[in-house]
C-alpha cells in the first residue's frame, strides 16, 4: 500500500517559495526603478550617446601693420574604414595614383581589421576632389584646418620669420616660436556636441544638442614689421652665404620699449613644410643659442665701473699685453702688432682699441663681486621672458662660487670670455645703455584681439633703473667714439652718429686626444683617447652691435655671424660691422629716421 502524500503541505511550501522569490524580485525592481532610476537612465543615455568635438578656430598672426603672417585654411583629410572595403587591391591601386602613396603602404593600411585609419591628412583641394570623384567604398574624408604661412622668405624653401613664428603640427598644437609660446592664446577652446544613436549605431533624428560652444583663439598682432623683416633677412641671407657661415642672427629692437622690429636667423625653413626640415632648425638661435660674446661685453664693464665710481673717463689703466692671473696669461687681440701693449689707457681708449688687458684691469678696479652683480643686473644669466619658446638663460659664473676662479673669472668676464649670453640678452642690454639706463623687456607681441573684436594692447612692466642716466649717456658717447675713431670705423654711416662695438670670441668644441693615463707593470705607457672641449683654431663668433642715431637713440641692431670661414688672424669675407654699414641706411630710410649729423662738405665745394 502506497504512503499517503500530504498535498496541502506541498502546496504551502511551494507558495512560500514563490512568494519569497516574487518578493525579492519586487524589492530589486523597486530598487532599480526608484532608487537607481536616475543613475541607470544616465548610463543608458551615455551608452547611446555619440560625442563630437567642435574645433575652435585658431587665431591669426599679423605684423605691426596688420599684414598677415599666419592663418588657417580648411582642407580635407582622407580616411578609410577597412571592413567596408570590398576590393583592397583595386582600391589601393586607384588611391595610390590619386593621393601619391605607395601601393604597398596603402595595401597594408587597408588590409586590416581596424575599424578606421587615417590615409592622408590635409591634402590639397585638387587631391580631395579626385578622391571624391572615385566614390570608393570604405574611403571617406573629413574637414580639418591647416596652418598656412603666406609670406615667402628670401631664402629658397623658407617662409618669412619662420623661426620666430614657429609652426602648428599635424595634431593642431603650436610648436616653437610664437606658435608654441602662445599656443593657449591662439588655439582657443574646442566645443562639443552630443547626439543619441539607436542600437545599431544610427543617429536619432532631432537628438543633437550642444554641450559647449567653441571659443575661437585670439588674433595676435606682433611688433615685427614685415617690410623691415624682409630687409634684415635679405642682408643676413647674403652674408650667411658670402661668409660660408654655420649660422647668422640679426635683431633690430626699439631701445625705448624693447619691441623687436625684426629678427632674422639662418639657416631657416619653410613653416608650410616643416617636416621636410631638420628639427635643429626649428628653434630660434636668437633666444635658444648661448655663446661667448667677446668684446661687446666691454661696454657693460665700463658702464658698471663708471656708475659705481670706481673709475672716471680720465682714469687710466696700464696695458702691457701681459696680465697674469692664476697661471693664465691675458693678452690683446692685437698682440702681434703691439706685443708690449698700448701703455696707459682710459675707458674710452679701451673701447676704441677693444683692449682685453685694459678691460680686465677696469673690471678688477670695480671688484669681482660688483662686476658679477652688475652683469646679473643687466640680465645676463637669466631669461629675458620674451614670448618665444625655447629661451635659455646663459651662464655667468660667480667669481667666488664653486665654478669661479676669483680674479681670473672676473678679468675674463670683463672682456667677454668665460661666460655665455644670448643674442636677445645683448640687444636688451645695449638698449638699456641707449635709452638712458632703464631696463627693457624684449617682446614680439604688441597685443591681441579676442573673438568679440576687443583689442588688448600688451602693457610692458616699468623697467628697473640699471645705471644713472649720466652714466648711460657717457657710455653712448664712448661707443660713438669707438665707431668714429676706433676699430669699428667700418660701421660709420654718413649723416648719422653711430655708437657701437665689435666682438670676436673663440668657440670651444669637442676634441679627441690620445693622452697617457699611466703605465703598466713593465713601465710601458698606457694611453686612452678622451674627448674634451677646447677652443678650436678658426672657430669664432663675430658680432657688431650698433645704436642709432647715437644723439637720439631709436634702435639697437645686432649682427652675429657664427663660425664664418676665416683665414689668417680671423679674417673673413664680410665682417659684421661692414654688413651693418650696408644694412643700417636701409633701416633708417625705411623708418624715415632723419640724419642727426650735418653732411660732410664736398671737397672743393
Amino acid at each position: 500500500m502506497l504512503a499517503r502524500t500530504d498535498s496541502r503541505a506541498r502546496a504551502l511550501f511551494l507558495l512560500i517559495v514563490a512568494a519569497t522569490v516574487a518578493g525579492g524580485i519586487g524589492v530589486r525592481l523597486t530598487w532599480w526603478q526608484v532608487v537607481e532610476q536616475d543613475r541607470l537612465a544616465t548610463m543608458a543615455l551615455h551608452q547611446l550617446a555619440q560625442n563630437e568635438e567642435i574645433p575652435a578656430e585658431r587665431g591669426e598672426i599679423t605684423d605691426v601693420n596688420g599684414d598677415l603672417l599666419a592663418t588657417s585654411v580648411e582642407l580635407m583629410s582622407i580616411f578609410a574604414t577597412p571592413p567596408d572595403i570590398k576590393d583592397v587591391e583595386s582600391t589601393a591601386a586607384l588611391l595610390s595614383r590619386t593621393i601619391g602613396m605607395p601601393v604597398e603602404e596603402l595595401r597594408t593600411k587597408l588590409d586590416t581589421d581596424d575599424p578606421w585609419v587615417w590615409l592622408r591628412r590635409r591634402v590639397e583641394p585638387a587631391v580631395s576632389d579626385r578622391v571624391s570623384q572615385l566614390s570608393l567604398d570604405g574611403i571617406g574624408m573629413l574637414a580639418e584646418t591647416k596652418r598656412v604661412y603666406p609670406v615667402s622668405g628670401v631664402a629658397p624653401n623658407s617662409t618669412l620669420a619662420a623661426q620666430l613664428l614657429g609652426f602648428v603640427n599635424v595634431d593642431g598644437a603650436g610648436q616653437y616660436g610664437i606658435e608654441g609660446g602662445e599656443d593657449t592664446l591662439l588655439a582657443g577652446l574646442p566645443g562639443s556636441v552630443t547626439a543619441q544613436e539607436d542600437v545599431i549605431g544610427r543617429q536619432i533624428a532631432d537628438s543633437v544638442y550642444e554641450l559647449r560652444e567653441p571659443v575661437d583663439g585670439a588674433d595676435l598682432k606682433l611688433t615685427i614689421d614685415a617690410g623691415l623683416q624682409h630687409l634684415l633677412e635679405a642682408e643676413m641671407w647674403e652674408t650667411f652665404n658670402r661668409n660660408a657661415a654655420k649660422g647668422v642672427t640679426g635683431i633690430v629692437m626699439d631701445v625705448q620699449t624693447g619691441a623687436i622690429r625684426a629678427m632674422a636667423t639662418f639657416p631657416s625653413f619653410d613653416a608650410n613644410s616643416y617636416a621636410a626640415a631638420s628639427a635643429a632648425r626649428y628653434t630660434s638661435p636668437a633666444v635658444a643659442a648661448q655663446f661667448e660674446p667677446g668684446s661687446v661685453m666691454k661696454a657693460f664693464t665700463v658702464a658698471a665701473a663708471l656708475d659705481a665710481g670706481a673709475i672716471t673717463t680720465s682714469t687710466t689703466v696700464h696695458d702691457d699685453n701681459d696680465l697674469r692671473l692664476a697661471g693664465v696669461r691675458i693678452q690683446n687681440a692685437d698682440r702681434y702688432t703691439s706685443p708690449y701693449g698700448h701703455g696707459d689707457l682710459t675707458a674710452g681708449d679701451v673701447l676704441k682699441l677693444s683692449n682685453n688687458v685694459g678691460a680686465a684691469r677696469i673690471g678688477l678696479l670695480l671688484g669681482r663681486q660688483r662686476l658679477y652683480e652688475a652683469f646679473r643686473r643687466f640680465g645676463y644669466g637669466s631669461p629675458t621672458g620674451i614670448e618665444l619658446a625655447g629661451e635659455v638663460p646663459g651662464v655667468v659664473w660667480n667669481p667666488d662660487g664653486p665654478n669661479g676662479t676669483g680674479d681670473l673669472t672676473a678679468a675674463q668676464n670683463a672682456f667677454g670670455q668665460g661666460l655665455s649670453v644670448t643674442a636677445i640678452q645683448l640687444v636688451a642690454g645695449y638698449a638699456a645703455i641707449a635709452n638712458g639706463g632703464t631696463q627693457v623687456s624684449p617682446h614680439v607681441i604688441a597685443g591681441w584681439t579676442t573673438p568679440d573684436g576687443t583689442y588688448h594692447p600688451v602693457e610692458q612692466p616699468p623697467g628697473e633703473r640699471l645705471m644713472r642716466e649720466e652714466t648711460a649717456h657717457t657710455v653712448v658717447g664712448l661707443l660713438t667714439d669707438a665707431v668714429d675713431d676706433g676699430i669699428a670705423q667700418a660701421a660709420g654711416i654718413p649723416g648719422y652718429a653711430i655708437a657701437g662695438k665689435t666682438g670676436t670670441a673663440q668657440i670651444a668644441g669637442p676634441v679627441r686626444e690620445r693622452i697617457q693615463v699611466g703605465t703598466d707593470a713593465n713601465g710601458s705607457p698606457i694611453y686612452e683617447v678622451r674627448t674634451h672641449n677646447r677652443y678650436i683654431d678658426g672657430w669664432i663668433d663675430s658680432s657688431f652691435i650698433g645704436i642709432m642715431p647715437a644723439t637720439n637713440p631709436r634702435l639697437v641692431t645686432l649682427i652675429l655671424i657664427h663660425r664664418p670661414w676665416t683665414w689668417g688672424r680671423y679674417n673673413m669675407v664680410e665682417r659684421p660691422d661692414a654688413l651693418f654699414r650696408d644694412l643700417a641706411p636701409q633701416i633708417l630710410d625705411y623708418l624715415a629716421i632723419p640724419p642727426d649729423r650735418p653732411a660732410q662738405p664736398v671737397a672743393g665745394g
